[in-house]
């Protein structure tokens, strides 16, 4: 696809952070790529080298931790308007240390995490972009950490509903369970319960 059809799909997240100076945004621009994959299609597969980060346009991807014995626990997720990637993999150089999996058919348009770094020192408004969803991304995983530590099961649940309503009907139960740190058979009982 052209750099200008690329271009219109991302202006609107790029008015979210107030980036009105398109003259130096064309080096990060020339990079960006269309990607659409199918469910159950992987982004990222944990060990693997990668710098690239995805704007999802539509769809939803989950993040997860493969443990020594196999089992899979799901980090985050994220949907449309939301960049994921395996950034700390692209800051330190290492291996990402998750998977990234789409689990529904997504668009996105993808970039390379050093074009976007590479960009903060041509543009003041790529810099705060930058710093902003670095701040983001610590803020969402501290509340996260902060409710899998802090709470008991019945009050992550609770929270999930109050901020990530659309997932107990985008994503299947056992999905929602890992994320919230417990087994299926003790979410469906904690279901029953708050129905009752």
């Amino acid at each position: 696809m052209a750099a200008l059809d690329i271009e219109d799909r991302i202006s609107p997240w790029l008015r979210r952070w107030s980036i009105t100076d398109r003259s130096q945004l064309d080096g990060w621009l020339a990079n960006m790529a269309l990607r659409t994959c199918d469910t159950d299609e992987f982004l990222v597969q944990a060990g693997a080298h990668s710098d690239t980060l995805y704007l999802l346009e539509t769809g939803l991807v989950r993040l997860f931790y493969t443990t020594p014995d196999g089992r899979e626990r799901n980090k985050a997720f994220y949907r449309s308007g939301d960049i994921t990637g395996p950034v700390s993999a692209a800051i330190t150089g290492s291996a990402a240390p998750f998977s990234i999996q789409c689990l529904e058919p997504c668009e996105m348009i993808s970039f390379r995490f050093s074009d976007l770094r590479a960009a903060t020192h041509e543009s003041p408004q790529i810099a705060n972009l930058y710093s902003g969803l670095l701040a983001e991304a610590f803020i969402r995983n501290e509340q996260r950490e902060a409710v899998l530590l802090t709470c008991n099961a019945e009050q992550r649940y609770r929270w999930l509903l109050r901020h990530e309503p659309d997932l107990p009907t985008r994503v299947a139960q056992f999905h929602i369970a890992s994320y919230l740190g417990i087994d299926a058979v003790s979410l469906s009982r904690l279901k029953r319960k708050l129905k009752a």
